[in-house]
């Protein structure tokens, strides 16, 4: 009695935001479920609590106002006793185990340290982090593939408490398999958030299936400190290098859009780019030619494609050579982590490490500011 009761004062005091309800204490185990996120720069979800069990809404980020696909958490074991909309996944939460179909889940997984429950991801030979790998070699986690190539009959032998996918424009004839065989599946939609602080936001939503909302909303009020820490240091620079990024790919130059991460990393980190304007979350396409004519002489060059030398860039398009920041060999690819096997960490990592992201990029386009500071996902062409 004496444990229970300190720990529920300790709860009390510490967290302002647990509901006090008397079903609450009664079924202690539960408590945890009952915490409300503080949702601050993610405009792709929404958490609800209700009598009982909490509304969890996907929004549709390609026709505003509409929900993508809506989850009903409830407790483990209280399926029974509550009556539930029918306009949404029933899903007792935590979850036990995950596929996690998308490498960036991975890495907010390991984030609020539940990768132990994943058993499934798309490519085995793509997982970067190393407990996720011995698990992949002991036969723990298995690959079950993605899209088109994505292993339905294997998924349902698993029977996973959580299958979470990339989602895109329209739900896939697998997904929707998945869902119809009674799997929940849980679309992740982060990537087209156009802040990167409300990308690891994300972290809040994926914490709802296990009951870890808590945890969440304090590690990403750590994070948030640290990247507004770092972008306090740039506040009054004045010299802003002009910035080019992406690449040539089949006849298309993919450049990210104004509204995308990037150009919000460019912009708290005080870099110069000519895209800012637009409107775009995700990449703009383009000719060599515009890119050519807007951007030949820029200074820096974020992201050549997953090139790890100047002449494997030239190898690959010879009209590289014609930038000034290819002259000037200012060339800076995120390939540094990225293991023997070809996964690269910051598929994984950088989704939730916003801080080092943003630190890299002002180190390269400030060095005098971050001078003790050894990039972390990106590294310097030679």
């Amino acid at each position: 009695m004496l444990s229970l009761f300190l720990v529920l004062s300790c709860g009390k005091s510490t967290n302002k935001k647990t509901v006090s309800k008397p079903e609450i204490l009664t079924e202690f185990v539960d408590s945890s479920f009952y915490f409300e996120s503080n949702i601050k720069h993610a405009k792709g979800f929404r958490i609800e609590m209700h009598n009982g069990y909490k509304e969890l809404s996907v929004l549709d980020p390609w026709n505003k106002g509409e929900v993508f696909q809506k989850y009903y958490l409830i407790p483990r074991g209280k399926k029974k006793s509550l009556s539930l909309p029918s306009d949404g996944q029933i899903i007792e939460v935590p979850i036990r185990s995950i596929a996690a179909l998308s490498s960036t889940q991975i890495g907010i997984l390991n984030f609020l340290g539940v990768t132990d429950k994943v058993v499934a991801v798309s490519l085995t030979d793509r997982v970067y982090n190393e407990k996720l790998s011995k698990r992949v070699e002991s036969g723990d986690v298995i690959g079950v593939g993605h899209a088109a190539t994505l292993d339905f009959e294997r998924i349902v032998d698993l029977s996973p408490d959580l299958v979470m996918v990339a989602g895109f424009m329209k739900i896939s004839n697998d997904e929707t398999k998945l869902i119809s065989a009674g799997l929940p599946v849980a679309f992740n939609i982060e990537w087209m958030e156009s802040s990167p602080l409300a990308r690891a936001e994300w972290s809040k939503f994926i914490a709802a299936f296990f009951n870890l909302e808590y945890k969440a909303d304090n590690l990403f009020t750590d994070l948030e400190n640290r990247y507004s820490s770092i972008k306090s240091k740039i506040t009054n620079v004045e010299d802003k290098p002009d910035v080019i990024s992406g690449y040539h790919y089949k006849g298309v130059w993919y450049m990210p859009g104004g509204q995308s991460y990037l150009a919000q990393l460019l912009r708290d980190s005080k870099g110069e780019y000519c895209w800012f304007s637009d409107s775009t979350q995700g990449s703009i396409p383009l000719s060599f030619e515009v890119v050519l004519e807007k951007q030949s002489g820029s200074k820096i060059w974020f992201g050549p494609a997953h090139c790890q030398s100047l002449k494997e860039m030239k190898d690959l398009d010879e009209r590289y050579t014609l930038f000034q920041a290819y002259k000037d060999g200012q060339v800076y690819s995120v390939t540094k982590r990225t293991n023997n096997k070809g996964a690269n960490d910051y598929y994984e990592s950088g989704v939730i490490c916003p801080d080092l992201l943003l630190k890299d990029i002002a180190k390269v386009l400030h060095p005098e500011l971050f001078p003790d500071h050894e990039l972390y996902f990106y590294q310097k062409l030679d």
